[in-house]
């Protein structure tokens, strides 16, 4: 089974990734065609004859036969791009898949996979709790098996520190990681083990050099120099606990994967945001807590999800299960 996958961000492909994993297909990363001025244009526009015409005389380029089985899209202007390509391939066998709001009627696609906080219903509509995601326990034997020399010189246990950064609601300034550093630097020496960070790329380049400048002389910190492969999986499979900011909901969904007790570190000033309510739910069901000054140990059910959304699109599109 072949799927195309059109997504915004590096986060957004790793749901596309996760939800074509899922679901046994052959993945074909496109690239995202539509930029100015065509964003410009509102999503429902592509849904309609003129969309059609400005997306195959304009936008269009390398759109070849043979189609796939799947379009997979996730974002606005994924969204955007993937009401295009139907003008373009126009048949019944291809089924269009959008992960999010995909800001146009849900009718528009075949299926809609968003988040419980999305607010969005149909009949064509699944409602997950956690993001899409591909940490299962297979993937993490994996790395953790790949990893293990990477990281053999940190003292265990290993903690998992996972930073995101600013959102689209939110800045990231220098005075919160001042913040953040400080609970780091409370936490490193309340564990004989290591500490194993990963910025992302919302974490801004000011705050990863103050990150870096206040442990460069610790070995017991590892901080990703942002050269080689980043390794995540690998963190979060080595590690015996895992912290993660409550900016999102991707990071919270995986961490949430693997089973192990998971402290919130909550960013300054970001407490309103539909991420931060989802940490909360998450400590309310007793999955995560709140960091406290000492590492504990708890344990929690580690949902199915990701099996059950793929048995249930299959079902839906009539799509043969993968062997």
């Amino acid at each position: 089974m072949l799927c195309w996958g059109i997504a915004e961000t590096p986060g957004m492909m790793s749901q596309v990734r996760a939800l074509a994993l899922a679901l046994g297909a052959t993945l074909d990363v496109k690239t995202l065609p539509i930029g100015k001025p065509w964003d410009m244009l509102p999503n429902i526009a592509y849904a309609t004859p003129l969309g059609g015409r400005i997306f195959k005389n304009f936008i269009a380029r390398d759109i070849n036969p043979p189609y796939p089985d799947l379009v997979i899209s996730c974002g606005r202007r994924a969204s955007m791009a993937a009401l295009g390509l139907k003008h373009v391939i126009q048949n019944d066998k291809t089924k269009f898949i959008h992960i999010h709001h995909p800001c146009v009627p849900v009718k528009c696609f075949d299926l809609v996979v968003t988040v419980d906080h999305d607010k969005l219903d149909g009949a064509n509509v699944i409602k997950t709790r956690f993001a899409l995601h591909s940490v299962t326990p297979a993937a993490l034997a994996e790395a953790r098996q790949r990893s293990q020399p990477r990281f053999a010189a940190y003292p265990t246990p290993h903690v998992a520190v996972l930073l995101g950064g600013t959102t689209n609601h939110y800045e990231f300034t220098i005075e919160a990681m001042a913040q953040i550093v400080m609970a780091l630097g409370r936490m490193v020496n309340a564990t004989p083990g290591s500490l194993l960070i990963t910025p992302s790329r919302r974490t801004g380049d000011a705050n990863i050099a103050m990150l870096k400048s206040v442990f460069a002389a610790n070995p017991r910190v590892y901080i990703y120099d942002e050269v080689e492969e980043n390794p995540y999986m690998g963190m979060l499979a080595l590690a015996s606990t895992i912290v993660v900011t409550n900016d999102s909901i991707n990071m919270m969904s995986e961490a949430a994967a693997t089973g192990k007790p998971i402290y919130i570190l909550p960013l300054p000033k970001h407490s309103s945001t539909k991420q931060a309510r989802f940490a909360d739910g998450l400590i309310r069901d007793g999955i995560a807590r709140l960091w406290s000054g000492k590492l504990e140990n708890w344990h929690y059910d580690v949902s199915n999800e990701m099996e059950t959304l793929a048995a249930e699109v299959r079902r839906r599109l009539n799509l043969l299960p993968s062997h």
